[in-house]
């Protein structure tokens, strides 16, 4: 290769957890690393919910540290009311501490040998032929560096995928959260209705001791749904909402695909690599992250790194996650068509016939889009005047 001066093998831009997960394997493999954050710390500001699977914390060996409570029931509430309550047979999801936990994982890229700059605003890259050029600020002043590669996972806001050609599907929801200082039970509560969150649902988790977390992910006026949600869900502790206090951010609502170029990928939910039903990142997001290093670490190793040589990350993380992917749409879809007077009728069909066991397979939190539409098909056979809705599904499944 020429040998023109690089600042590092990779620079990675965003210390979220996808980013630091990428950065900390190819560390590991020797490569030098330079992470761009543009906050002052990892974890600044939280816009994620914090709700991460058991399985999710096993795969990855996360701090036990950064557990706030842990989720082993599950509440699920109808438009008009109707709830149903599962009990998920052990402990399935924990409520986090983000910043705690995005501190450890930035802790654990640095101890592989990754350099992190802070307060890093990435706002330009090109791509020259063999390296990438990349400018911006840091601490207000400007900066530039050099890699061979880049690896982008700065969220969804992100402009630098569309700049190196990648990102062109940017279909994004809302969400919108609050960590307020009311009491919550152990307890993941879901709300559902056009009314209350359309295109989307409302959630209240626990939080730090005598605090709760209440969110909404809608594709219309989020804060206002928030206001909504919190009239419903916080028992008169809906006063303690203030304006101040809500953190509104973009999820993608579809993958960003392409997500690799010429010396560049994209990472988490800069490439729309989250759930389609929840909005969640984390665990997808630190999938692919190693299906990134390890594709990386590859092609850097043989000096390969167009958009041809890189394309085979696309074709894996693809491969593992877009079944799901594709399943969470479709439930999405149909959550989203069926009128709220219906999903009341279908709430109180499954409670009638004892049927909240069979939510355990949908609160996998990691994979449950797949059993949550077979389950969908199961309900709407039987619910009345929805012979179309049904038809229709099945002919999104076939």
């Amino acid at each position: 290769m020429s040998s023109r001066h690089i600042d590092c093998h990779v620079l990675v831009v965003g210390a979220g957890p996808s980013g630091c997960e990428c950065a900390r394997r190819l560390a590991a493999d020797g490569w030098s690393v330079t992470v761009a954050e543009e906050h002052s710390s990892p974890g600044e500001p939280v816009h994620c919910t914090g709700i991460i699977s058991a399985h999710a914390y096993r795969a990855f060996d996360l701090p036990l540290a950064a557990v706030q409570s842990e989720l082993d029931t599950g509440e699920l509430t109808s438009p008009g009311g109707v709830t149903l309550r599962v009990h998920l047979n052990g402990t399935r999801a924990y409520a986090v501490d983000r910043k705690a936990l995005d501190l450890e994982l930035a802790s654990r890229a640095g101890d592989a040998g990754a350099e992190f700059s802070y307060g890093t605003r990435v706002q330009q890259a090109q791509v020259d032929g063999i390296t990438v050029g990349i400018t911006g600020t840091r601490a207000g002043k400007p900066w530039a560096a050099r890699a061979r590669a880049i690896v982008l996972a700065a969220g969804a806001k992100s402009r630098l995928p569309r700049q190196l050609g990648m990102a062109a599907q940017r279909e994004a929801a809302y969400g919108a959260q609050a960590e307020l200082p009311v009491p919550s039970p152990p307890v993941m509560r879901v709300w559902v209705g056009q009314q209350l969150a359309p295109g989307g649902f409302g959630w209240t988790v626990p939080g730090k001791p005598g605090w709760s977390r209440v969110g909404i992910l809608t594709k219309e006026k989020p804060r206002d749904a928030l206001r909504r949600l919190a009239l419903v869900a916080l028992d008169g502790g809906s006063g303690q909402l203030l304006e101040e206090t809500i953190r509104v951010h973009p999820v993608p609502a579809a993958p960003r695909c392409p997500t690799y170029s010429d010396h560049a990928l994209s990472l988490g939910d800069a490439a729309g690599q989250v759930k389609m039903t929840t909005g969640g990142g984390v665990y997808y997001g630190m999938l692919a992250a190693g299906i990134a290093a390890e594709v990386l670490s590859e092609q850097l190793s043989k000096n390969r790194l167009s958009a041809r040589d890189l394309s085979r990350y696309q074709e894996l993380w693809q491969q593992l996650l877009g079944p799901e992917q594709r399943a969470g749409t479709i439930l999405r879809r149909l959550a989203t068509s069926v009128p709220d007077h219906t999903v009341d009728e279908i709430f109180r069909f499954a409670e009638a016939r004892g049927l909240s066991h069979q939510l355990v397979d949908l609160v996998d939190f990691d994979w449950h889009a797949r059993p949550g539409v077979g389950l969908a098909l199961a309900l709407l056979a039987r619910a009345p005047g929805e012979g179309r809705a049904l038809r229709w599904l099945r002919q999104l499944v076939g």
